[in-house]
């Protein structure tokens, strides 16, 4: 219990400067992530493991509705005074989403799927908060390779937290009734798309 502590206090502490510490490679995610999502006007949209909303942006251009949680309390308060008017921000652990069964049309976890302590748990309330047809789409904007290197030299909340394997992330996504599964693990991003 002592780590799960350690790693929400680490990003409580990163929440006043982490778009210093983790800038948003906003080209990226329009051209290869966010094309993923299939997103259409109007849609419902879970940024789950949110951060500090540093996804609002792209997402709004796409005129969808927008809810992101996250665990971090600060992380939700930065989201709120950066991009509050954008998106709904709720404090919430994507092992326990607080909202209700089939609320929304798609959902995305981005950059955040290493740091998640029982994935299991996640996958599937990602999987009961998605309408039939849904997607979740679980995005890294570095390749597996880069995000593994990266966290090995971070804070020691951090250093262990790697991407499973894509053995491990069809399982995970299958066994939360997710039927379809494409991982890419490309040049310079990682993205798995589970279609409800």
């Amino acid at each position: 219990m002592k780590e799960k502590f350690l790693k929400k206090d680490f990003f409580d502490d990163c929440s006043k400067d982490w778009e210093a510490l983790k800038p948003c490679k906003y080209d990226l995610i329009k051209e290869k992530i966010t094309p993923l999502l299939e997103l259409k006007k109007g849609e419902k949209v879970l940024d789950a493991c949110c951060g500090t909303g540093i996804l609002t942006p792209v997402l709004k251009e796409f005129r969808v509705l927008i809810a992101g949680i996250d665990y971090s309390q600060k992380m939700i308060d930065k989201a709120r005074e950066l991009h509050g008017k954008d998106a709904e921000f709720i404090a919430g652990n994507i092992e326990n989403i607080p909202f209700e069964s089939e609320a929304f049309d798609k959902a995305i976890c981005h950059n955040a799927l290493p740091h998640i302590e029982d994935k299991e748990k996640a996958f599937k309330e990602c999987g009961r908060v998605l309408k039939k047809g849904g997607i979740l789409l679980i995005s890294h904007d570095l390749n597996k390779k880069e995000v593994d290197d990266f966290h090995k030299k971070c804070h020691k909340a951090v250093c262990e937290d790697m991407i499973p394997s894509n053995k491990e992330i069809t399982l995970l996504a299958g066994g939360a009734g997710f039927e379809s599964i494409e991982i890419f693990d490309e040049e310079k991003y990682f993205a798995a798309v589970c279609r409800k």
